[in-house]
């Protein structure tokens, strides 16, 4: 990886457009899961990408198994809110890789409408080998998925005001 001292301007420029194009991969992984978009979903992946998410959800090795996978999630956490930040990105322009780490604070209901608060990290290898910035690992450490205490409702007009007293 190269210092910022011994790029050239269009080096530099080059990595903070690549940062701003991974800040979107990221983001777009997040927006795919959150609104059943399989078509976005499955774009921010490489063909042979590896998805470790570790428990309770295991391990893929390509872009069918994600898809499988991530079926699987909409089924049991019907609705998610995923929200990355603390982005830390790496790129080296001239391999075309960059690695990338993201907490993640998300709000979930599952199947059976209980509401959970989840926060985990994202470590994440990309490449732009096809001419686009996408996963070619990502590595999830869930730290906890916790169930909220009070009482959920599924009628989103309940949760807009909350008990400020």
């Amino acid at each position: 990886m190269s210092t910022v001292s011994n790029l050239t301007l269009e080096q530099r420029i080059a990595a903070l457009e690549a940062r701003e194009e991974i800040k979107e991969v990221i983001a777009n992984y997040n927006h795919g899961v959150d609104k059943k978009d399989e078509e976005l979903f499955l774009d921010v992946w490489e063909e042979d990408a590896v998805w470790d998410i570790g428990d309770p959800w295991g391990y893929c090795s390509n872009k069918k198994e994600i898809l499988e996978k991530t079926k699987a999630i909409w089924e049991g956490l019907p609705e998610t809110h995923h929200h990355a930040t603390n982005h830390v990105i790496n790129v080296d322009i001239e391999k075309g890789t960059a690695t990338a780490v993201a907490d993640v604070e998300a709000t979930a209901t599952n199947a059976v409408g209980i509401p959970l608060l989840i926060s985990a990290t994202y470590w994440d290898d990309l490449s732009n080998h096809t001419g686009k910035w996408r996963l070619k690992k990502r590595k999830v450490k869930i730290y906890y998925m916790t169930p909220v205490l009070e009482p959920w409702s599924n009628d989103p007009k309940t949760r807009i005001n909350p008990k400020m007293d």
